[in-house]
């Protein structure tokens, strides 16, 4: 009697985790039909996501209004990674000062790379400098890294060492990744790419953009630090069986 209870009370549990498993599965499954529905319909509005709370603006940007919605934002100049054509397009406005720049950035970077039929992922300059005055300064010094082909592996180090960013460490992490020292210290001081950084700021802020991060995912704007659970699964909903 004894071993039948036993046996009813495994079974009971066993019951119970199984249902437990379904619920996760349909879950999950209806996290992804939903997500796919707004990307597809222009409706992924997540303002109401606690996300959206890992943002930097100041109240000067906060204040100003937002005149009509740019879609098309993405630049050919812009650092990029993934497949052109891909079906999820990202564009990522974003500050080398940020802290939820940074957050993402390397969430991004991997997914890029885990999913490069995917998604085409670019990333645009907004530097706050009333913020984190070295911004603009880095994103200058990002862009002479692209110069020489290694915007990526420049962009990690400063977000592997935003705490401890000024100017001279934008030189030394130059020299670390073995860029040709002298090339850059031209690109610096020429300020060559002052007006660039300036372009994608000035399209970010009439596109809507009023702090770091912002992403715009298939033309929608969406502001503040996505969670990566939440990108894959918008990756993951997209059919590329046909790409």
């Amino acid at each position: 009697m004894e071993d039948e209870e036993i046996h009813k009370h495994r079974n009971w549990i066993a019951t119970i985790i199984s249902i437990a498993a379904l619920l996760f599965i349909g879950f999950f499954a209806w996290r992804v039909v939903y997500f796919t529905g707004l990307i597809n319909s222009g409706e992924f509005q997540l303002s109401d996501y606690s996300f959206t709370d890992r943002f930097t603006s100041n109240i000067k940007l906060a204040s100003a209004p937002i005149e009509g919605s740019l879609r098309n934002i993405s630049s050919s100049k812009a650092p990029s990674l993934g497949n052109k054509n891909a079906p999820v397009q990202i564009v990522e406005f974003a500050d080398f000062g940020c802290p939820y720049s940074r957050e993402v950035s390397f969430s991004l970077r991997e997914l890029a790379q885990k999913y490069p039929q995917k998604i085409y992922y670019q990333y645009r300059e907004f530097p706050i400098v009333e913020i984190h005055p070295i911004a603009q300064k880095a994103s200058e010094a990002g862009r002479c890294a692209k110069d020489q082909g290694r915007f990526w592996e420049y962009h990690d180090k400063l977000y592997q060492n935003q705490s401890q960013l000024d100017e001279d460490s934008l030189f030394e992490f130059a020299q670390t990744i073995n860029l040709n020292m002298a090339v850059f210290r031209g690109c610096m001081e020429s300020g060559r790419h002052e007006k660039t950084v300036l372009k994608d700021y000035e399209d970010g802020f009439e596109a809507g953009v009023r702090g770091t991060p912002t992403f715009f995912i298939n033309g929608n704007m969406i502001p503040g630090a996505i969670p990566k659970d939440v990108l894959e699964t918008i990756i993951n909903s997209v059919d590329v069986s046909n790409l």
